[in-house]
């Protein structure tokens, strides 16, 4: 899966087997799919096609993070997943930032409370957070799915007829699969979640913190 910020670039893009996007949660005229989770899931995409993304707001943060050491991906569905892959110790005693997209560079309720959401689960595995990353935590921990299936995303994803993908997005550890960008693609690996595990049994104490 290419992520690319813009329309005309997935357009463009030569190679690609079918083009996937949206812009204000709308398909994108001329693609294939918009991005709607459980749309695409039934049309059983075949294995190693090579999909061309562009979204209203993820595609773009993805564009301003590269040049980090990795790039990576999660959400409600792999949150578990993700914490277990950087915890794991290839990334022992580095600095994690954890980025939720917003919309339209506003901050957005869902986004901050999957941040919260991988927050708390490295933190379970003895990540050490800052200040702000663990606000966002605490505020996963206190917010209630009834919110987020009423706020103004899901709202707009109701009247644009995906209310089937709210209940997919917001369930938590379904997707045991770690997007991780490698050149200009992401691939995704099949990751074991364990338990939280204690920091004494790690490497040097990982450090988290929230972008938006």
């Amino acid at each position: 899966m290419v992520p690319v910020a813009s329309i005309e670039r997935a357009y463009s893009f030569a190679g690609a087997d079918l083009r996937i996007g949206e812009r204000d949660s709308a398909k994108v005229a001329g693609f294939d799919f918009g991005n709607s989770p459980t749309e695409i899931l039934e049309a059983e995409v075949p294995p190693n096609s090579t999909v061309a993304l562009s979204t209203t707001n993820g595609t773009r943060v993805v564009e301003a993070a590269r040049g980090g050491r990795a790039i990576l991906t999660g959400a409600f569905v792999n949150a578990g997943a993700l914490a277990e892959d950087l915890a794991a110790g290839t990334y022992a005693g580095a600095e994690v930032v954890v980025v939720g997209c917003g919309w339209e560079g506003r901050r957005a309720s869902e986004d901050e409370a999957a941040a919260g959401a991988i927050l708390h689960r490295l933190r379970s595995r003895g990540a050490e957070l800052d200040g702000r990353a663990r606000r966002v935590a605490e505020g996963y921990l206190s917010r209630s799915v009834r919110t987020l299936r009423n706020n103004s995303a899901a709202r707009r994803l109701k009247r644009l007829g995906y209310e089937r993908d709210l209940e997919f997005c917001l369930a938590e550890d379904t997707v045991p699969v770690v997007p991780r960008l490698v050149g200009e693609a992401f691939v995704g690996g099949v990751a074991a979640v364990e338990q939280p595990r204690e920091s004494s049994a790690r490497g040097p104490t990982q450090k988290a913190k929230i972008s938006s």
